[in-house]
């Protein structure tokens, strides 16, 4: 199937125009020294160009390089002091324009939005109440507001796409690879710091941090801070499947290195909350794919977690530090801020249960609160429905799907990547900035097409099944009637 991708007249058309484009930007950029924000944005720019003129094909690859996009962090075109745009949300607004231009891709497509989206639509509206009475910032309000909009544009560009069942493989690929990349970068920045003064203008300060326990921290001076891991903790589960698609031993070789890359820089990361979850995904992997994929998982996991003991001082006490936050207990300063936030903001939410309008919660490193205290009670409680809602309905289908070789070994796959959104929403919070909240948000969204899409799968087996069974049949005697 990707040999003949990458042998298509169209696609290897797109393929010389980007690769041109590209080393027309490299020219640029070391013969005229140019800034980093003219590099993202040219290069922005041939993706667009890829995509409007490409047509049908231009569409589907392009929102495959809109994948790797999300690999440049904290890359943004600031509008104003409180407001930025990123090159991925750009680019999804032009994706879904092409769309709607092209009738044809509409109306194939099968678009449906998830029901608390719909819920959610109205708590929204009112939250820009505060307005009204002035002294809040627009700008300030409408950055968190768009963070949730960008869903549904998402939302249709993914259902369009995903209408070629072969395009799972190179999103899934795409992720993969963005979590791939910044890891990569992460861990040369970890142990050659020296490297940032090659490239200036893409990496500040490459130099690791020691945290309050004495902890090696790795700074992702290139993606803009160690939330690169959040990335990397929701693609790595694309391994599992894959390596499925790709069973020869070089690229399962090359997809094995992906996943020790993202392993590693989890775990030079330092975020505990982060750890706990990668921990979970192995546990459930070990559960279900024990006699496949769990074993070698385990092994992996198990050799970085001793060999990382003696890599970077202090993992102990760091880990222990993240078991008294856990308890309610903290016991280093970054755990008591995020313990006095979460408390303050649940304190707000009793007091003004009818919200408090966008933007007004701050960053209570999580979402379920956050949304809770901006949009109301039942404006949170709609939002964490609905996350548990897609997880349950996941968790139910995933176990029967499991014996379909291919469909249960992609519904693992976004599964462990859904748990790990749900990690992040609830302990760290990623819908104040565009560039996490995409993720996130790409992985809900295919989440919930794969339910979809199944779904549409048993129901025509079992239409087939019912029809099958009143197919009229030649009786012996030459009389027919239904079987």
């Amino acid at each position: 199937m990707i040999e003949r991708f990458i042998h298509n007249r169209q696609t290897r058309l797109l393929f010389a125009a980007l690769t041109i484009v590209s080393g027309a930007l490299g020219y640029y950029y070391f013969a005229q020294s140019g800034s980093y924000r003219e590099i993202i944005v040219l290069f922005a720019a041939a993706i667009g160009g890829v995509i409007l003129f490409g047509g049908e094909l231009g569409v589907r690859f392009g929102f495959v390089l809109w994948v790797l996009t999300l690999a440049l962090g904290y890359r943004t075109i600031a509008w104003t002091s409180n407001l930025a745009f990123h090159p991925a949300e750009i680019l999804l607004w032009l994706l879904l324009a092409c769309i709607l231009v092209q009738r044809r891709l509409v109306s194939k497509a099968r678009l449906g939005f998830p029901v608390w989206l719909w819920l959610l639509i109205p708590f929204g509206v009112l939250a820009w109440w505060p307005m009204i009475a002035g002294g809040v910032p627009w700008d300030k309000m409408l950055n968190e507001c768009r963070n949730f909009i960008l869903f549904i544009p998402l939302m249709i560009v993914a259902s369009v796409v995903l209408e070629r069942e072969a395009y799972w493989r190179y999103i899934l690929l795409a992720f993969f690879a963005t979590g791939s990349c910044i890891a990569l970068l992460g861990i040369i920045e970890y142990w050659f710091p020296e490297v940032a003064s090659l490239f200036p203008a893409f990496m500040a300060d490459a130099k690791p941090t020691i945290t309050q326990e004495g902890f090696i921290r790795a700074t992702f001076s290139f993606w803009g801070g160690p939330m690169g891991t959040f990335v990397c903790v929701m693609a790595l589960p694309a391994a599992l499947v894959l390596a499925m698609w790709w069973r020869r031993w070089s690229h399962r070789l090359l997809i094995g290195a992906g996943s020790i890359l993202q392993i590693l820089a989890i775990y030079i990361g330092g975020y505990r909350s982060i750890w706990f979850i990668l921990i979970i995904q192995v546990l459930i992997t070990c559960l279900l794919r024990l006699k496949r994929q769990g074993a070698m998982v385990a092994i992996m996991c198990l050799v970085f977690l001793v060999g990382g003991y003696e890599l970077v001082p202090r993992t102990s006490e760091r880990l222990m530090s993240g078991v008294a936050v856990l308890k309610g207990h903290p016991t280093d300063s970054s755990g008591w801020n995020r313990t006095n936030r979460a408390l303050g903001a649940l304190s707000r939410t009793f007091e003004s249960p009818y919200g408090s309008g966008w933007s007004s919660a701050g960053w209570v490193h999580s979402d379920f609160l956050q949304v809770a205290v901006n949009l109301g009670l039942i404006g949170g409680l709609i939002f964490l429905g609905g996350y548990l809602s897609t997880l349950l309905r996941m968790g139910r289908r995933l176990v029967p799907y499991l014996r379909r070789y291919e469909q249960g070994d992609l519904g693992l796959s976004l599964f462990l990547s859904m748990i790990a959104a749900g990690g992040i929403l609830t302990m760290e919070g990623a819908t104040v900035l565009p560039q996490m909240t995409l993720p996130v948000w790409l992985v809900w969204v295919l989440a919930e097409i794969w339910l979809r899409q199944t779904a549409e799968v048993r129901e025509l087996a079992a239409a087939r099944s019912f029809a099958y069974q009143f197919v009229p049949v030649r009786m012996p005697d030459g009389l027919e009637s239904d079987a």
